[in-house]
């Protein structure tokens, strides 16, 4: 207990000068990184080969590999990259225009891959983009879904709908931390001395705390009145770059699920509903 006392004690320290808008948040995080990769500011940035080629195998057996992808919440674009090797392109998409900006400049000599900065839990996002990106695609989320509210998943999980129509997939891998959010920062690393510098960089820009997702969140958002469940995995880990242990990725409880629309076709707003068979 009294490490936990010394971790929220550097926690509030570290918070006190934090934007209060969220999307400021995450600019200001987004602007003050100068290097990525597991040795970088950027925690989630690892470049773990294990959990990126799962992802990219799950994709190959359930999504059509001939229509485009988008990453959602894309960062700095690792996996972006990895996605454009498998699709005919791929978008990320990002709220921070320091991160597309970052983005496309890791992202120079990798073909295929282009970024956007866009609020994907603006309502009517999704068709600005779909009408970018030209018909249905599939869709990846990675790590952002468990750092929103209710109703910023509600309404990124309609953009998505809108996204995918009726031929699309989408991946989701998310962190599914339970217990003591105290805990979940002792276990990256925290302790009485302090906090790992990149874990302090996203304390102090004050980006959301995470949450736990699984079964219940991905209902709340994606219910399966309106979305099949292809593959659901309570036991996946997300991968951090270094933190605990010098050279060793970290990894946080997590929840992989790949989802497809349950035959709604998705048409932009004001388009003339299609003729249903025997009208």
């Amino acid at each position: 207990m009294w490490k936990r006392i010394f971790i929220a004690a550097h926690v509030l320290r570290l918070r006190r000068r934090a934007p209060r808008e969220v999307g400021g948040r995450w600019e200001q995080f987004w602007a003050g990184v100068r290097t990525t990769g597991d040795g970088g500011d950027v925690l989630w940035d690892a470049s773990d080969a294990a959990e990126s080629g799962r992802y990219l195998d799950l994709l190959a057996e359930h999504a059509d590999l001939a229509l485009p992808v988008v990453d959602v919440g894309c960062g700095n674009g690792r996996f972006t990259r990895a996605l454009a090797g498998r699709f005919p392109s791929a978008v990320g998409v990002d709220l921070s225009p320091a991160a597309v900006a970052l983005a496309t400049a890791e992202s120079a000599h990798t073909p295929g891959a282009t970024f956007l900065a866009l609020d994907m839990t603006e309502p009517g996002a999704g068709h600005v983009l779909r009408r970018a990106t030209g018909g249905d695609v599939n869709v990846f989320v990675r790590g952002v879904l468990h750092v929103l509210d209710v109703g910023g998943r509600r309404r990124m999980a309609d953009n998505i709908a809108a996204l995918v129509g009726a031929r699309g997939r989408v991946l989701i891998g998310e962190t599914n931390h339970r217990g003591h959010p105290l805990h979940y920062l002792e276990r990256l690393g925290a302790g009485p001395r302090g906090v790992p510098s990149a874990l302090a960089r996203a304390i102090s820009t004050g980006i959301p705390a995470p949450s736990a997702f699984g079964d219940a969140e991905l209902e709340a958002c994606f219910p399966r009145a309106e979305w099949r469940r292809l593959l659901v995995d309570a036991e996946a880990a997300i991968t951090t770059i270094p933190l605990s242990t010098p050279q060793t990725h970290d990894t946080i409880p997590g929840y992989v699920a790949v989802l497809a629309p349950n035959g709604r076709l998705v048409r932009a707003p004001g388009a003339t509903p299609a003729p249903q068979a025997g009208t």
